[in-house]
């Protein structure tokens, strides 16, 4: 079965470098998308997935053999 996570507005902020009110409006919008595809939401929470696949889905595979 696959583990769901909920990411409040203070991970969400960390991870894209934005206030805590810049996050709670994404959850907001987010969350708002969620319920247009029939899904149930938790008020200031976010799946992880759908927040990754948001914000992060262009970016190349950090593998074990990149080079920084």
């Amino acid at each position: 079965m696959h583990e769901y996570r909920l990411i409040g507005a203070e991970e969400v902020a960390s991870k894209l470098g934005v206030s805590k009110g810049t996050a709670y409006r994404i959850i907001r919008d987010l969350n708002a998308d969620m319920e247009a595809e029939g899904k149930k939401t938790i008020p200031g929470k976010v799946d992880e997935g759908k927040f990754m696949l948001t914000y992060f889905a262009d970016l190349p595979d950090r593998g074990a053999g990149d080079e920084r």
